[in-house]
Order: structure tokens, then C-alpha cells, then sequence
């Protein structure tokens, strides 16, 4: 049997070994195969190397003993004053979870050493540790509406094709934005949202809410509801459309068996029903968005009108104000043209002088 080959330390390695263990922190086994052998390949800087059973056995004969994995020493995280004074601010309306992904990242796990501090500091924070009843019913763990400026715009460039450039955010757009995240933060819209099981239907969900809404900064309230209620029923139309396919299809297997013609029967059935379905929540989809578009045009006419009514005012005052200006000019006309006149009136009085005679001899000859 062939003996495994080993290799002997030399004095000058022993003594390296020596100085390097009696270092603050003693090195695991590859990084004293590492400084003992540069030339030795990565893959072989492990302890079952021939280079690290050398260095364990003469480890060994001096009692000593290396470590052959690193250990991993995990940093715990320092809230700073502001992350605190958030905390402290809504953890009586949001979920430990919640904050740290709001925080630091969206990705945030449980695990996360952000993640225990926001849970450890919300241990200090007396009364304010149970999230309210409300915010469970309606804020799901996996769903957080967006809180931030920078989240809103990536919410609606997630849905809408031609979104908001980041790099170039105009006023409006901010206005917008701003109006969006409160209408996302609006008890009906989270409740509405956390009755969704399945992802498929929150986003589909959320996605009709936000390409409805993004560009409107001056709904109201109820037009807020209704516009819910319309992105309500787009899912709806979605489920009703699936379930209409899977009766097509059970429909099309009957066919092919031969004693499936009473089952066909009852799928036509079915489908009838739910294509009927499908076209009611169609037309009045149709119908709430035909009622919104006509209600938010007639407020923006009587608005356009009353700021007419406001240009108009201030027409007027400049009109009035030109009026008076034109007055004036044509008094100083008038009276420039009056004093030309009595100028012009002496000049034939000139012309008689000048030829040697005075008017009353024009006059008598």
C-alpha cells in the first residue's frame, strides 16, 4: 500500500508559525498555509492538505489547535438619530418589518441585522409595540404603498410606459406624486388591496389604480372611492375571463368523449353565464370611467371659467388703465393741436405786415 506523502517544517516556518499565533487574533489554518507556502494553489490551503496537516501536526505538538473555517462574528447595526425618531414615529401604525423595509431596502429579511435593531429599539419604546387592529386588517405584510417620492416614481414607471423621468421632474409631476401616495394611503384602498390572496391580482390591482390615478393630483374623495372601485372591477373581469377559458377548455374535452354530451350541456351553461358576467362588469367599468371622466371635466371647465373670470378682472383694470392713460394723451393732444391753431391763425396777419399792409387795408382796399 502506498504510503500518503507528507512533508516536514522547517525551522525557520515553525518559528514563522510561532510568531503568527502569537498574534492578537491566531490565524486559521489556509492563512498560515498561505504565508508558510505562497507558491501552494488556493484549493490546496485547506487543513487536509498535505501543507495543513504539517502545520496542524506541529500545531498539535504544542498544544495548540487552528481553526479550519472562518467564524463569522455578525456586526449587529447602530440606528442612527433619525432612523430612531422614525421608529418612534410610526410603530404604532407599522410592523417592525415594515419600517425596516421602508428604512433601508425593500429585500429585508427577518434575519437582517437592520431588521433586529428596529425590533430590539422597538422593545425601549413603552405603549407603542402592538400594532392597532386597523393597520392589520388592512396593511399585509408583503404589501407596503409607497412613502417616498423615489418609490411612487418607480411604482408608476413599473406601470406606466411612458412614466416620469427621475433625472428631470417637473413641478406638476411632484404635485402628482404627492396626491398619489395619499390616495394609496387611504384606509379603502388598503383594505380593498389585502382582500387579495394572489399576488397576480393585488398587482393587476394596483397597477389599474396607479395608471388611473398618477396624472389626476386633484380628485376628491369619493372620486378616489370610485376609481378603487373601477380598479375592483378590472380584476374582477380578469377572474371572470379565466374562468371562462377553463370552462372552454373541460367544453372541448367533453366533445371528444362520447358520453360527455350532458356535461357539455352544463359547461355551455357556464360559459354563458359567465360570458354574461364578464360583459355586466365590462359596461360598468365602462360607465363609472365615462361618469368619472365627465364629472372631473365639468369641475376643471367651471375652474378654467373662474380663472377666466379672474383674467378677465384684470383685463378690465388694464383696460381701465389704459383708457385713462388715452384720456390723458388726448387732452395734451388737444391741447398741443389748440395752441398750433392759434399759431397758424396769426400767420396771415405775418404775410400782410410783410407786404406793407395792415388787415383793415386788405379789407377796405
Amino acid at each position: 500500500m502506498k504510503k500518503k506523502q507528507e512533508i516536514e517544517l522547517e525551522e525557520n516556518q515553525k518559528i514563522q508559525i510561532d510568531n503568527l499565533w502569537n498574534s492578537k487574533t491566531p490565524p486559521m489554518i489556509k492563512d498560515l498555509v498561505a504565508k508558510l507556502f505562497p507558491f501552494v494553489d488556493e484549493k490546496f490551503r485547506d487543513g487536509r492538505s498535505i501543507y495543513g496537516k504539517a502545520i496542524k501536526k506541529y500545531l498539535a505538538s504544542k498544544g495548540k489547535k487552528a481553526s479550519v473555517t472562518s467564524i463569522h462574528i455578525k456586526k449587529e447595526y447602530e440606528l442612527d438619530e433619525e432612523e430612531r425618531e422614525y421608529i418612534y414615529n410610526n410603530c404604532s401604525t407599522m410592523k417592525a418589518l415594515d419600517m425596516a423595509r421602508e428604512l433601508f431596502d425593500e429585500s429585508i429579511a427577518p434575519l437582517d441585522c437592520r431588521y433586529r435593531a428596529v425590533s430590539e429599539y422597538l422593545k425601549t419604546i413603552d405603549g407603542k409595540v402592538v400594532l392597532s387592529e386597523i393597520i392589520k386588517e388592512v396593511s399585509p405584510s408583503d404589501y407596503v404603498p409607497p412613502k417616498s417620492e423615489q418609490k411612487a416614481i418607480a411604482r408608476i414607471n413599473k406601470y406606466v410606459h411612458e412614466g416620469i423621468d427621475k433625472n428631470n421632474i417637473k413641478a406638476s409631476d411632484r404635485k402628482s406624486i404627492s396626491k398619489l401616495i395619499g390616495y394609496m394611503h387611504t384606509y379603502r384602498f388598503l383594505h380593498q388591496i389585502s382582500n387579495y390572496t394572489s399576488r397576480k391580482n393585488r398587482e393587476l390591482f394596483e397597477s389599474s389604480f396607479v395608471r388611473y390615478t398618477n396624472d389626476k393630483p386633484d380628485l376628491t374623495q369619493e372620486e378616489v372611492d370610485q376609481y378603487i372601485v373601477l380598479s375592483a372591477e378590472v380584476v374582477i373581469a380578469s377572474n371572470i375571463q379565466i374562468r371562462v377559458e377553463r370552462l372552454q377548455e373541460l367544453l372541448d374535452q367533453a366533445a371528444e368523449e362520447t358520453e360527455g354530451k350532458r356535461l357539455a350541456m352544463s359547461l355551455v351553461e357556464s360559459i354563458s353565464t359567465a360570458q354574461t358576467e364578464y360583459n355586466q362588469c365590462v359596461n360598468r367599468q365602462t360607465k363609472l370611467l365615462n361618469e368619472l371622466k365627465e364629472k372631473r371635466s365639468h369641475r376643471l371647465s367651471k375652474q378654467i371659467k373662474e380663472n377666466a373670470s379672474i383674467l378677465n378682472l384684470v383685463e378690465i383694470w388694464k383696460e381701465e388703465e389704459s383708457r385713462i392713460k388715452m384720456i390723458k394723451l388726448a387732452e395734451l393732444r388737444k391741447k398741443t393741436l389748440k395752441k398750433e391753431i392759434e399759431n397758424l391763425s396769426s400767420m396771415d396777419e405775418i404775410k400782410c405786415r410783410i407786404m406793407g399792409m395792415t388787415e383793415e387795408e386788405v379789407f377796405n382796399g
